[in-house]
Order: structure tokens, then sequence, then C-alpha cells
């Protein structure tokens, strides 16, 4: 996280950190991404930034603000920045459980994205953490 300037996330997830006992887990700028929100809740006004609009829009306001490096959270947040290619690098962390049900991680996207393998780490003897660059045409 030492290398981001601000987390983008979607409702979904806003809420549930929200619903998290404890302190706010977030030091950096949090922007939320919501067509159904009217506003961020006012014990969080101060911890996070209700966005609206295209992605694309919403990115230039985002990065107009000096917030270049974002970390992108959600289930279907991550997918919308997918279907519009906005995803340079990828993170992805393999904990050795099986839900059994859930959103997908990546969804459906209109065509076929192509990242290269960076590095792998292992924690705890069994998680595994995956990172990848996204590799343009």
């Amino acid at each position: 996280m030492a290398g981001i300037d601000a987390i983008v996330m979607g409702r979904n997830t806003f809420e549930t950190v929200c619903s998290f006992e404890g302190e706010w887990p977030f030091s950096k700028p949090v922007f939320v991404l919501s067509t159904t929100m009217v506003s961020i809740p006012a014990p969080y006004h101060e911890k996070a930034i209700l966005v609206k609009g295209t992605l694309p829009a919403i990115l230039k306001s985002i990065h107009e603000k000096g917030y270049k490096n974002l970390y992108i959270d959600g289930g279907l947040t991550i997918q919308s920045f997918l279907k519009e290619d906005l995803i340079d690098e990828l993170i992805i962390t393999t904990i050795p459980i099986v839900l059994g049900e859930g959103i997908p991680l990546f969804g459906e996207i209109p065509r076929s994205l192509v990242f290269e393998h960076l590095s792998s780490e292992v924690f705890l003897y069994q998680i595994v953490q995956s990172s990848y660059k996204g590799k343009r045409k």
C-alpha cells in the first residue's frame, strides 16, 4: 500500500468495510463508486468521497486531484475497470478455501486482456500472492 495514492471501491465493499469493528482501516483517501448512494453516511464524511459518472470521467477527476496510483477494490468494481481496460497491474491473492459461491473474480469482458507475470510470494505457507503487469498492444 506504500505506493498507492488512493483507494477506489464500490458501494458493496464500502458498506462491508463500514461494518467492521474498530478503527477505519485506511490511511489513504477512499473514493466510493455508486449509482444508488446519495451521500456518504455521516460517520464516514471525513473518510470517503462519493463519486459518480463514467469510469473515464471518474478517473480523470481523481487524477486531477493528484491521485495517480489507485488501488481498485471490490469484485464488481474490478470487473467494471477490467471491462474498460483500465487496470494496469493485477495483484491476485489466492487463499486455499473453496467458498462454493460468490461473485466471479473477473466476470465477462469484451476482449482478452494480456498480463505479464512479475512475481509470486507465499505467505503463512499457503497464501499465494501473484503480481501481473498489463501488456498493451
